[in-house]
């Protein structure tokens, strides 16, 4: 797997490769989505939706790095999902910690010779700077981020419990949560990959 990768890896994309970026780029957003539809319904547990998300999402960042080992693909991908979170209305610090993490995620993969685990960790930091951009906008909006949760169509308590579980002890637990289960998700999608799509980076 990792010897295949590496093969690849100085190659320029191509026409396919944009193709499959996209496609594997929006189902990854798709699966943080549904999560986040899921638990979004209380306000409690909504922070934890890129933790618990992240581990099915983990089987299909490990693919699509199967598929496309190439320098600029993490980053273009995460460009492709920060404008399709843009377009379904998040506020503008989640997509911009997408970027980020796709940033950091290229970096983490480009240093020497790629393998499993970098991948992973790659993945652990686009999740958690996924997370922290979502989440920041409390930080920046202040006490106007209730009233911005209001005008999204939630309730006035929706978004005060949002910014209570900010500032309690849970919040590091959710953050913490983001690494785990970016771990847990990388790891398990690398030893489905290695089971059954092995001969895709033959």
């Amino acid at each position: 797997m990792v010897t295949a990768a590496n093969a690849q890896n100085s190659g320029k994309l191509v026409g396919k490769d944009f193709i499959f970026i996209a496609i594997f780029g929006v189902l990854l957003f798709v699966v943080f989505f549904i999560f986040a539809m899921v638990l979004g319904t209380n306000a409690n547990t909504f922070w934890f939706t890129h933790a618990i998300g992240a581990v099915p999402a983990g089987i299909v960042w490990m693919y699509l790095l199967a598929r496309v080992p190439k320098r600029g693909a993490i980053l273009i991908m995460s460009v492709l999902v920060a404008v399709v979170a843009l377009l379904l209305g998040m506020l503008w610090t989640g997509p911009v910690g997408i970027v980020v993490g796709g940033v950091l995620a290229e970096l983490i993969v480009s240093v020497g010779k790629r393998s499993t685990v970098k991948n992973v960790i790659a993945f652990a930091a686009w999740t958690l700077a996924f997370w922290v951009g979502q989440q920041s906008m409390i930080f920046l909006a202040g006490d106007s981020y209730v009233d911005m949760v209001v005008q999204s169509g939630m309730s006035v308590e929706y978004g005060q419990t949002l910014v209570s579980f900010m500032q309690s002890p849970l919040i590091a637990v959710a953050g913490v949560g983001c690494v785990v289960g970016a771990l847990v998700g990388g790891f398990l999608g690398a030893k489905i990959f290695k089971k059954h799509f092995a001969k895709i980076a033959a």
